[in-house]
């Protein structure tokens, strides 16, 4: 398969990070994610993103807002400090709670809704990859 980003034979395979507390929606998406041709971390909370971070950077984080213990909208804010290039999508499934000055304070290129919609979580990680 030929990978997103590719140029003349030359594969530049872009990397997802998902980061999501419920496990069925992570492997959902990191599922979707690889049949584009992308490579896919996972993590479901802050000792395996962390872990995860150590070991990679991704060109793109979608992170879940809402999770046990931790804001999304920090991590974001704190990825986004410590490495503006990488593009950031916060998923929430509680948007009217989601102060859109702390979405764009975070570096985030987009806020999706859930449940998700993957032609639509698919149009936005191409706008965000480009």
């Amino acid at each position: 398969m030929v990978a997103p980003g590719s140029h003349g034979g030359q594969t530049a395979q872009k990397v997802i990070l998902v980061l999501d507390d419920h496990h069925a929606l992570r492997e959902e998406l990191s599922e979707y994610f690889e049949s584009m041709g992308y490579r896919v971390m996972q993590a479901g909370d802050g000792p395996s993103l962390s872990a995860a971070l150590r070991k990679e950077r991704p060109d793109l984080a979608v992170l879940d807002v809402d999770l046990p213990g931790w804001n999304g909208i920090e991590i974001a804010q704190a990825m986004h400090r410590r490495d503006p290039t990488i593009r950031i999508i916060l998923m929430t499934g509680n948007p009217h709670w989601v102060n859109p000055a702390l979405t764009t304070n975070s570096g985030a290129f987009a806020l999706v809704e859930k449940p998700i919609e993957l032609a639509r979580l698919s149009r936005v990680v191409k706008a965000a990859l480009v």
